[in-house]
């Protein structure tokens, strides 16, 4: 019998678990968003001076949590290792067939089916609980993104769009942490006098610092389009690493009929292919860094409108665009010696570089 400590080794090699830095800094980023953006505004009329009633705009913020930091975390290692297990598991005998996947642990015979079955099952069952525990809406939308991780591993046998499949299941990550905080919670505000500044700050409550409990948007937070934007980013982003990564296996899978942009479009035109979608979602992750930054007016009145996060947040996409620049450079159509860099190392590098950054602004800003 394996040792814990070689089983673990096992199970964090077959789901690859040091790849959730791609996927986890921008479920972070959209779960700081969600904090950052108001949900809306009280306007204080002026009153007697001995009321303690202050003039001026009342911006409503979703309370920080850590227990839906957590849960969030929850959800995304739950979600991700599921996917990576029915992923390896579903491709199990084609992996067996190609030299640069059968040392994964199926092929090898390093895990049985019933352990990876197990693994994908419990794994399943912690991404459920946490979704249940952080609001109904989560809950409900809960199946969504397990579907198409589902599908995903699917695709590639009838449809060279399989890398967009993949691209949309993780471009839900900061759209499922978004509505996770903006669903439900507490609701935290301050009161700004009429030159902007502060004069308190804390629970949403009454004008005289009572605590009181306030609803979060719910359905609604589904439809605000500020992580729409950075879902779709991410979605493209995916996608167009992921067939810079496909390139390795053209002749494999045009030999086993089975479906990609290289197998299709060939390596030249994949790397074409592969630079749009990318130039594409620079695009969008400098809009939803606008958007962020200017919030839409959530009142019929004129009320300033506070984001909690500093403005050189713009260093975030410019480091997503150096990023997918410098990738695109390592890669030619007759040299993939360095897609493994341009894979691993640079998109782990960008993707906590672009988390840490929202971080730090959003914390700044508090």
């Amino acid at each position: 019998m394996d040792s814990p400590i070689k089983l673990i080794k096992t199970y964090a090699s077959f789901v690859k678990l040091a790849h959730t830095v791609f996927a986890l800094p921008f479920a972070m980023v959209g779960m700081l968003a969600a904090y950052a953006v108001p949900t809306g505004y009280l306007y204080i009329f002026p009153g007697p001076s001995d009321t303690g009633n202050y003039p001026g705009s009342f911006d409503q913020h979703v309370y920080f949590s850590w227990v839906t930091v957590a849960l969030i975390l929850l959800c995304m290692v739950g979600a991700r290792s599921f996917a990576m297990a029915v992923n390896r598991i579903l491709d199990r005998k084609i992996d067996a067939l190609n030299p640069r996947t059968a040392v994964r642990e199926l092929p090898a015979g390093a895990m049985t089916l019933t352990q990876a079955w197990v693994f994908a099952l419990v794994m399943a069952v912690l991404y459920f609980g946490a979704c249940f525990a952080l609001s109904p809406v989560v809950f409900a939308l809960s199946p969504i993104p397990i579907a198409l991780m589902l599908l995903y591993p699917l695709t590639k046998r009838f449809t060279w769009l399989c890398h967009l499949v993949l691209g949309a299941s993780l471009g839900l990550a900061p759209v499922g942490a978004w509505v996770a905080v903006r669903g439900m919670a507490l609701v935290k505000s301050g009161i700004s006098n009429r030159g902007g500044e502060w004069l308190t700050y804390g629970w949403r409550a009454d004008l005289f610092g009572n605590d009181a409990i306030s609803n979060g948007l719910g359905w609604q937070s589904v439809t605000e389009p500020l992580p729409w934007l950075l879902g779709g980013a991410v979605l493209l982003w995916v996608a167009g690493f992921d067939v810079i990564y496909a390139l390795q296996d053209d002749e494999f899978d045009r030999e086993h009929r089975l479906k990609s942009i290289p197998a299709r479009f060939g390596r030249r035109g994949a790397l074409w292919i592969s630079r749009a979608m990318h130039a594409a979602s620079a695009a969008l992750f400098f809009a939803f860094v606008w958007v962020l930054l200017h919030p839409a007016p959530v009142g019929g009145m004129d009320t300033r409108q506070y984001t909690e996060v500093a403005e050189w947040v713009w260093a975030a996409p410019c480091v997503m665009l150096a990023g997918m620049l410098y990738q695109h450079s390592l890669v030619k159509p007759n040299d993939l010696s360095r897609v493994n860099l341009a894979f691993f190392t640079v998109n782990g590098v960008i993707s906590v570089a672009f988390g840490l950054v929202f971080a730090t602004g959003w914390w700044a800003a508090r």
